[in-house]
């Protein structure tokens, strides 16, 4: 993995406007992906992990979620600034994406090989005669067989779906993969061939991913660092030894103790206490800090700093500030 950052993003600030206030959904985040590199963002549902997803790719402009601060760099680019022909140039060249449901992304009244030339066709500029060419080589690497490009997409499995869509996106010789909660819909067996198509992709083809999941034991698997998010802020950062050895955060303590319980049949599922902050209203300190059990007058009144642990190890709590991390 190289030392020099393939996408950058700098004190990230966003909302969105509603009928009953703005929501900040994106609380002044920093973070960076390597190249080849795989980086986990995870997060309970509804904490803005999507969001944020959507907004480095620009697509968050559409349903009018509003960048009011901070950069978002992609090999030193500020993409914020893209506009025409290089935008449309970044998504898709540069950046894809795959989604929780690959029926998404695919039209139900085409063939998946004929809508795998297309994206080839397009991208490239190139003959069909070597769009087909191109198509044979990249999915005989991801071992689907050329039976599967004459089926629609309602004739294959979800597994399948998945591997046709990630072949669709390679095709486009993307630099960096969002993948976006892309493995909840299918069953564990058919979770770990994804993860390892995924890592194949990656092999093959020099690729950064962005993987988002709530499911700490598929993050695990895959990423090599880890962001973990709540309620529009990364809370804590840092390689998959760092947050699975020494989890520091309370919120990302708390995520960790829920996950593992389902480990022992007898005992019963545990939730973190406590509902996530109204992000209409505007709160001075930690957004955790109704919820959490360290709770002293400060958390309340600033928000916390960054605390950086050593080897990229980052935690924004003024528990670990004080150098209580116990």
């Amino acid at each position: 993995m190289s030392d020099t950052p393939l996408l950058e993003v700098k004190d990230l600030v966003a909302k969105l406007p509603t009928k009953d206030g703005e929501l900040s959904l994106i609380n002044g985040i920093s973070f960076s992906v390597g190249k080849d590199e795989t980086f986990g963002i995870i997060g309970e549902s509804g904490c803005g992990k999507t969001m944020k997803s959507m907004t480095i790719l620009r697509y968050a402009e559409r349903i009018g979620l509003k960048v009011v601060g901070g950069q978002i760099l992609f090999e030193g680019e500020d993409v914020l600034k893209f506009s025409g022909k290089r935008l449309a140039s970044y998504n898709g060249n540069d950046v894809a994406v795959i989604l929780q449901d690959p029926m998404q992304a695919l039209d139900p009244l085409y063939t998946v090989g004929d809508q795998m030339l297309e994206t080839i066709r397009k991208h490239h500029k190139i003959p069909r005669k070597e769009a087909v060419e191109k198509m044979k080589n990249i999915t005989g690497q991801l071992s689907i067989s050329q039976e599967k490009l004459s089926c629609y997409p309602h004739q294959l499995s979800g597994g399948m779906l998945q591997r046709i869509v990630g072949a669709i996106v390679v095709s486009c010789n993307p630099k960096l993969i969002i993948a976006d909660e892309p493995t909840t819909a299918l069953d564990v067996t058919v979770q770990l061939q994804y993860l390892k198509l995924l890592k194949d992709i990656q092999k093959i083809w020099h690729t950064s991913i962005i993987f988002i999941s709530h499911d700490i034991h598929v993050i695990s698997m895959i990423c090599d660092r880890i962001a973990v998010m709540y309620a529009g802020n990364i809370v804590e950062i840092g390689t998959k030894d760092d947050l699975f050895n020494n989890p520091t955060h309370p919120y990302t303590k708390a995520l960790f103790e829920v996950a593992s319980v389902g480990k022992i049949p007898q005992e019963r599922y545990q939730t973190i206490e406590g509902n996530p902050p109204d992000l209409r209203e505007e709160i001075c300190g930690c957004h955790f800090a109704e919820r959490c059990p360290y709770l002293h007058g400060k958390c309340n009144k600033e928000k916390p700093c960054k605390t950086d642990l050593g080897n990229g190890h980052e935690v924004f709590c003024w528990r670990v500030a004080d150098g209580k991390n116990n």
